[in-house]
């Protein structure tokens, strides 16, 4: 199946989405509401959230909460309140996330504690306050947005590798005890996909990107088939797969050659 194809209506399950309202978070919101499911949108911004439930009014089972998931309080009382509205969680897609590229001459140590606040710790809340319920139930899937960033360091973007990495071990040491208790992981890698954040990368050269239209269709296949790990598109798999998979000595000569070559900045 092409990633543009429908993967099938369902039966109405509950998703809470966080970082609906931008990116990746918003197209596949638009996506998962078109296939039927009840959705709980959560963002830390009102407007582009405010505007995003004014576009799905037609589609029954929208529910909206502005919150940051780096507030683990606000968190649980807003996931309260649309489990009110639609009924418990049966699916988290944890989709907030920021990035921001940097190298050794500045390592924009506060953009760094930021993603690392977000992309790991804001998963966590996300995760800690859907559990119980779904502990209670025994049953629950939870998808967890990482990044091919998060293979290799990245030398343009350090920080970024780093709270990816971090997210990817974090859900992988969860994933057996959740297992046993009836609730399923998925990891999900995407490559680089047109957002705000891939746009403000100062690349030498342009980058086949996805729109996030297209990476919203692979996400929606993940949240559907439930795999384990899910990596796309498919040629971005394959070549960081390979870069993974280096000796460190040969990434790092790849590297040396790779970071002055990659932008337009100074490395």
């Amino acid at each position: 199946m092409k990633a543009g194809q429908t993967v099938g209506k369902n039966e109405g399950q509950v998703i809470l989405l966080t970082g609906a309202a931008q990116g990746i978070g918003r197209a596949t919101a638009k996506a998962l509401a078109a296939r039927g499911y009840r959705l709980g949108l959560m963002d830390r911004y009102g407007e582009p959230l405010e505007t995003l439930e004014a576009e799905l009014k037609n589609q029954t089972g929208i529910a909206t909460a502005q919150v940051d998931v780096c507030d683990a309080l606000s968190l649980k009382r807003a996931v309260e309140s649309l489990e009110e509205r639609l009924g418990p969680t049966e699916i988290l897609v944890a989709c907030a996330g920021v990035g921001t590229s940097s190298n050794a001459l500045d390592l924009d140590v506060d953009g760094f504690r930021r993603m690392l606040e977000v992309n790991v710790v804001g998963v966590a809340h996300s995760i800690d306050a859907v559990l119980p319920g779904m502990f209670a139930r025994k049953a629950g899937h939870i998808v967890g947005i990482s990044s091919v960033a998060g293979y290799r360091g990245m030398p343009w973007m350090p920080g970024y590798s780093a709270s990816k990495a971090a997210l990817t071990t974090y859900l992988e040491a969860l994933r057996p005890a959740l297992k046993r208790r009836g609730v399923t992981i998925t990891t999900v890698y995407p490559g680089f996909v047109r957002t705000g954040m891939t746009l403000n990368t100062s690349f030498r050269n342009p980058v086949p990107m996805l729109e996030a239209e297209q990476a919203a269709a692979y996400l929606v296949r993940a949240i559907v088939r439930r795999p384990r790990d899910y990596t796309f598109p498919l040629g971005t798999a394959i070549g960081m797969d390979i870069l993974r998979r280096l000796p460190c000595r040969l990434f790092d000569w790849v590297m040396d050659r790779a970071g002055p070559r990659a932008l337009t900045t100074e490395f």
